[in-house]
């Protein structure tokens, strides 16, 4: 039976009915496990979550509130909850719905920035990106539209995963790469996340690359026995943007065959060990470097750099603040459209997406290791470069406003903070906070005014995914340029400020926030 066949006979009966026809015991060797034999006809079941999963779908987005506000009193936590969200929202849009993934992509830093809130508005963050969530599923059809259906690994699949799902994945063969991704998913989870990485680096798409990063973050939360249903919904989404790649008559990106000549030149298809630290010197170099050059150099340096012995580490971290450059340098956006208006940088800016693929890349990177590594790091800096062309690349957008931000007294800088940011004024904002981390201040206090524009506006779906990047980015960043992260991200909340996220006050009302 061909895998396209295997699905579709799985589609069409009955899962209690397949257990009666090929029993427990052989449903169990083809990789079946005991959840989907307790499912209704055709459906991914998620056992003990599946009530909450179904509630989510089943469920408009005002109406889940109270719902939801009712669980957290039972004592179900808010990570319970962004996990049956999650998978609810795997199963129904399988990584194919352009706001659907966004609310997917949203969960895991929502619950990182309820982390660091208290009380009741400790939820907030999570039940607005629950209340997008539904509103998405609901348009969509909930239950009635679901994409991901169970499916059969493919035992017999013998070869090489990583090159089988590339070939797989590049011909449009859907149910051929699911079979063979459920098959490895045997393995492990890291094992199927790592067979995925040709795939995702194949067409250098933000969405794609950001996806799959936070469905191996949301594997944290649903277990490995869920792990497969997250990486399936990556494993469409990458075939097609592909497919709609050659639909569109666009040529396939350099980066396929310029990235297999760099790792066979500098012997990276394997471990490198690191040997060597880039000095501070070398660091601002190679940063700069990737910032304003193309992308073919900044891919060679790159791949040059980890062949010598320099660490992945030092490379991520190399990446994120050229990434984050492109962000800070930005002159915004050349005309206004609804929601983000002419000089805004948040959405989907060139540098917020560099900064949220550059996290992505690096987390990809330390999930894999080895050649996985390489290959990322190396394809980061490809993604990353060739973007600077329309930018001052000496001086930042800011730069015009530090001498105001050198008037004000360092204990009122967080004061004149919150009414730039009210006013929108990016410059302001950026030259407040970078005066706020030349002074070495608290970075406690600071995020705590970024937080709240992040948690009332809606951010065109990416306030949360980069409040969660720039925190992260300064966090695991060396001193010295770990606080363009923070300047960044307040350029961000500045630009933002005053679209209201749809579903905030259904929130709030919920929580009695």
């Amino acid at each position: 039976m061909g895998s396209c066949d295997r699905r579709v006979f799985l589609g069409r009966i009955g899962s209690g009915m397949l257990a009666s026809v090929v029993g427990l015991g052989v449903g169990q060797d083809l990789g079946l496990n005991g959840v989907l034999f307790a499912g209704e006809v055709g459906r991914l079941n998620f056992g003990d979550l599946e009530p909450l999963v179904s509630m989510m779908q089943e469920t408009s987005a005002d109406a889940l509130m109270p719902r939801l506000k009712a669980e957290l009193d039972r004592g179900t936590n808010l990570s319970t909850l962004i996990t049956a969200a999650a998978l609810a929202n795997a199963r129904t849009f399988g990584g194919e719905d352009y706001t659907g993934y966004h609310c997917f992509m949203a969960m895991v830093p929502a619950l990182a920035m309820s982390r660091q809130l208290s009380g009741s508005r400790a939820a907030l963050p999570v039940l607005k990106v629950l209340h997008r969530n539904a509103r998405r599923t609901q348009a969509h059809g909930g239950r009635r539209n679901e994409v991901l259906l169970p499916v059969v690994p493919d035992k017999s699949f013998a070869g090489d995963a990583q090159a089988y799902l590339l070939a797989a994945g590049r011909d449009g063969q859907f149910d051929d790469a699911e079979a063979t991704l459920a098959s490895v998913s045997g393995q492990g989870p890291e094992a199927a996340f790592a067979a995925l990485q040709p795939l995702v680096r194949d067409n250098i798409d933000v969405h794609q690359v950001v996806l799959a990063y936070r469905s191996f973050d949301m594997m944290q939360l649903t277990g490995p026995d869920n792990g497969q249903v997250l990486l399936r919904q990556v494993l469409r989404q990458c075939i097609n943007r592909d497919e709609s790649r050659r639909r569109q008559g666009r040529q396939a990106p350099a980066i396929r065959t310029l990235l297999p000549a760099l790792m066979d030149a500098h012997g990276l298809n394997g471990e490198i060990e690191a040997t060597k630290a880039l000095s501070p010197a070398e660091f601002e170099e190679l940063a700069q470097l990737i910032f304003t050059a193309d992308r073919d150099e900044a891919a060679g340096a790159v791949a040059a750099q980890l062949a010598s012995g320099v660490s992945g580490d030092d490379m991520g971290e190399a990446l994120s603040l050229a990434a984050v450059r492109l962000l800070l340098h930005d002159p915004g956006r050349s005309r206004g459209t609804e929601g983000k208006p002419k000089g805004s940088v948040h959405g989907a800016s060139v540098g917020l997406h560099a900064a949220d693929t550059a996290n992505a890349w690096r987390g990809i990177a330390t999930a894999t290791g080895g050649s996985n590594a390489n290959a990322c790091l190396v394809t980061a800096a490809w993604h990353a470069a060739g973007q600077s062309g329309r930018m001052d690349r000496l001086k930042p957008h800011h730069a015009s406003e530090r001498e105001f931000a050198s008037t004000v007294p360092p204990e009122k800088l967080l004061g004149a903070l919150g009414e730039t940011l009210r006013d929108g004024d990016q410059k302001r904002s950026c030259a407040l906070v970078e005066r706020y981390g030349e002074l070495d201040r608290d970075p406690a206090a600071l995020i705590a005014v970024l937080i709240e524009p992040a948690l009332e506006y809606d951010g065109a779906l990416h306030h949360e995914k980069y409040f969660h990047t720039a925190t992260q980015e300064y966090a695991r960043s060396r001193p010295e340029s770990r606080w363009n992260h923070l300047v960044a991200l307040a350029r961000v909340m500045a630009s933002g400020y005053g679209f209201e996220a749809e579903g905030l006050a259904a929130a709030k009302s919920a929580l009695a926030v």
